[in-house]
């Protein structure tokens, strides 16, 4: 067989068969292409990999296999277990010939080489962009992720949120999340957010400090242990 003969002459055959559809379509230029890639002898492909090749589902492959034997295009022969069907493709210029004055072989060839081409980039270009999903979503998956810190091991950060703390408070990073890691500790105290937690309590730190008030930050000394248990009831909401 030829490849680039039996294309166009399925292609004029499909013209004047209404029982193909596309499912069917899709799944004999796959079990085309590897014919082509096995030499036209018998080969054996498993059922994952020609669904992946002809994009269709299982109820779809199963039917479109069933309507492209009867029509006598290919054959098969299933095996049991876990081994893969055996499959033949059947010539179309040998059973039906090209039908009603085909255009040159080469022509409609060349149209379906770039075709084929134009096919294979579109769906390229859907698989880099699921890919491109899919790893965006992974990578925000991944910031999401919380990790707990504190000595009681209660407050939960992402490494983003524990990034933003250090470096707005440096050294006072570790004492303000003791500081809640005791509290919620000794009062059972839930919060949404530990990380809107520890802000808003800098904030109220911040006004203190303005007025001459004591704060979180205050209450630890460099071993980040707490040094004054009450500065850390001040701000119980």
């Amino acid at each position: 067989m030829n490849y680039l003969s039996e294309i166009p002459a399925f292609n004029n055959w499909t013209r004047y068969n209404s029982a193909i559809n596309k499912s069917d379509i899709c799944l004999w230029h796959s079990l085309m292409f590897m014919a082509n890639r096995f030499g036209w002898k018998e080969f054996t492909v498993q059922i994952l990999t020609l669904l992946s090749e002809s994009k269709l589902t299982k109820n779809e492959f199963y039917k479109s296999r069933n309507k492209l034997k009867q029509f006598n295009l290919i054959d098969f022969k299933e095996r049991g277990g876990n081994k893969s069907t055996i499959y033949k493709i059947n010539s179309i210029v040998s059973l039906y010939g090209t039908q009603n004055g085909t255009q040159s072989v080469t022509q409609n060839s060349t149209q379906m080489i770039t075709q084929s081409m134009t096919q294979s980039v579109k769906i390229n270009k859907t698989r880099n962009k699921k890919l491109e999903t899919r790893n965006k979503k992974e990578i925000i998956k991944e910031k999401n992720v919380k990790e707990k810190f504190g000595e009681f091991e209660n407050i939960l950060l992402t490494s983003e949120e524990f990034s933003k703390l250090q470096s707005r408070l440096g050294s006072e990073c570790n004492g303000y999340i003791e500081c809640l890691s005791n509290y919620i500790a000794s009062t059972g105290k839930r919060y949404k957010s530990h990380y809107a937690t520890i802000l808003s309590w800098i904030q109220k730190d911040n006004q203190n400090n303005k007025t001459g008030g004591e704060n979180y930050g205050n209450g630890y000394g460099d071993s980040g242990k707490c040094q004054n248990r009450k500065l850390c009831t001040e701000y119980p909401e």
